[in-house]
């Protein structure tokens, strides 16, 4: 496959150039070097993208890597300081800013609502129906209309939450996923009846 022949043409040309910087010696395990790659992720199945860095650096303990990548997966595990993230402001200007906490435990969700900026991570058209319900929600007065479009946009929610693909355990996690950060906005977006109230794990290591 393309993901593959990419990997091994990588890490080939890092092997190749690693040996031949040290005149080729017996062993590279404990050489120090840099590797800098860009989208070290690209063409990789999740399960690589979330061991290709463990294997990095537990074969080669000094080395320094810089790579980038928009994966999640990649991100998880490490720790405080190791994430550079470039944002793109207003002005079209780039900052960087860098994790305050140790991204351990943590679920691609968790990191792309809370690392990447990615507020809700459901498909477009449920992510639009969950902000147009929560604008309606905070109005203090609804239209005729509008007091409809709400009803219609509950029950279109429940449906989708309670009803949808994938298996049965699946759809009550992530309910109860979604119904966290509800909770944490103090807004009520969901009216759900018969499901169990789900656990709020909050981390002392980390703000929302």
């Amino acid at each position: 496959s393309q993901g593959t022949q990419s990997t091994i043409q990588w890490v080939a040309h890092f092997l190749f150039g690693h040996a031949q910087y040290y005149d080729y010696p017996e062993s590279l395990e404990e050489k120090p070097g840099v590797l800098i790659i860009d989208e070290i992720d690209v063409h990789l199945h999740p399960s690589w993208q979330r061991g290709i860095i463990p294997a990095l650096t537990n074969s080669f303990p000094n080395l320094q890597i810089f790579c980038s990548t928009h994966s999640p997966l990649m991100l998880a595990g490490l720790k405080e300081g190791q994430v550079q993230l470039l944002n793109r402001d207003a002005d079209g200007k780039i900052t960087v800013s860098m994790n305050e906490f140790d991204i351990v435990g943590w679920s691609a969700d968790e990191i792309l609502r809370h690392v990447q900026g990615i507020r809700n991570t459901t498909d477009r058209d449920t992510s639009k129906m969950v902000d147009r319900l929560r604008e309606l929600r905070r109005k203090e007065s609804l239209s005729e209309s509008e007091t409809e479009e709400l009803e219609y946009l509950r029950e279109n929610l429940n449906r989708n939450l309670l009803g949808g693909g994938g298996p049965a355990g699946a759809q009550i996690e992530y309910l109860s996923e979604l119904m966290r950060q509800v909770r944490e906005n103090s807004e009520a977006v969901l009216e759900v009846t018969n499901a169990p109230r789900p656990t709020v794990r909050r981390r002392k290591d980390r703000t929302d």
